[in-house]
C-alpha cells in the first residue's frame, strides 16, 4: 500500500468516525476538518499515528478541534536570502501556478533547498519557517488526494503559466520527482485521467501549500531562518 493510500485511508476513518460520534454529516465533518486542518496535522503526524492504536488518533483529532487553532506552521526552502517575499520573482509554470510555495513538511523543504542547490552549484541553502493562520476572508482551494480535479488544475496552470484561478492560497499534493512522469504523460495526452490517477496511487504524497495573492501573505508570519551549507 503506498503512503498516499494510507494517508488517506486514516484521514477519511477518522474523519467517518469523528461524524459518527458527534451526529455530524459528512459534509459538516469534511468542513470542520479543513476549518481545523485536520487533515494537514494527520499527514505531519502520520508516521506516528500508523504505529499507534486508533483511538490514540481519534485522541488526536479531538485535541486538535478542542484547540480550535488555525495556525499551521510551513517551511519553504531555497538558495535565495530574502527579507521579503515577491510573488512576481518566483518561477513561472509551477503546479497551482505562480506563487510562494511552502510545505507543512520541514523534511520535503530541506530537500527543496539542497537539491535547488545541487542544480545552481550554490554553496548554502536557506529553510525559511513561517505560520500561517487561516482567516475566512482567504479563499483557499484543498486537494486531499492526487485526483481528476487535482490533474486538470496542474495541466492548465503548467501549460498556460501565470495564475489560472482565483484562490488567494492552494493546498494539495506536490508534483514532484514521484509523480511528475505520470503529471507530464497525461499533460501530453499519452495517458487519459483514469489512467494517470490509477498509476498515481503507487506514489508517495508529498505536500505543497501555496500563497498566490497579497492578502494570503498579510497572513503569513516569518518565525526564523537556518542556513545549511
Amino acid at each position: 500500500m503506498s503512503i498516499q493510500t494510507d494517508v488517506e485511508m486514516l484521514s477519511i476513518r477518522a474523519m467517518e468516525t469523528y461524524a459518527e460520534r458527534h451526529h455530524l454529516s459528512g459534509e459538516a465533518a469534511t468542513e470542520l476538518f479543513h476549518k481545523c486542518q485536520v487533515f494537514e496535522k494527520i499527514m505531519i503526524q502520520h508516521e506516528y499515528l500508523h504505529q499507534v492504536d486508533f483511538e490514540e488518533t481519534m485522541e488526536y483529532v479531538d485535541k486538535i478541534i478542542g484547540e480550535e487553532s488555525k495556525e499551521l506552521i510551513v517551511y519553504h526552502g531555497t538558495t535565495y536570502d530574502f527579507k521579503s517575499i515577491e510573488l512576481v520573482k518566483f518561477r513561472n509554470r509551477r503546479d497551482f501556478g505562480r506563487g510562494f510555495y511552502t510545505t507543512i513538511l520541514k523534511s520535503q523543504a530541506i530537500d527543496w533547498g539542497y537539491r535547488l542547490s545541487l542544480r545552481e552549484k550554490a554553496k548554502c541553502y536557506y529553510l525559511y519557517q513561517y505560520i500561517f493562520e487561516e482567516n475566512e476572508i482567504l479563499k483557499i482551494k484543498r486537494f486531499d488526494s492526487l485526483n481528476k480535479e487535482w490533474l486538470e488544475f496542474i495541466k492548465r496552470n503548467r501549460a498556460k503559466g501565470g495564475t489560472q484561478h482565483a484562490y488567494d492560497i492552494v493546498i494539495g499534493p506536490v508534483a514532484d520527482d514521484n509523480t511528475m512522469e505520470t503529471v507530464q504523460l497525461y499533460i501530453s495526452g499519452i495517458l487519459t485521467s483514469d489512467e494517470a490517477v490509477k498509476r498515481l496511487r503507487y506514489s508517495k504524497v508529498n505536500n505543497q501549500v501555496s500563497f498566490h495573492t497579497e492578502k494570503a501573505l498579510a497572513y503569513l508570519r516569518f518565525i526564523g531562518r537556518e542556513k545549511h551549507e
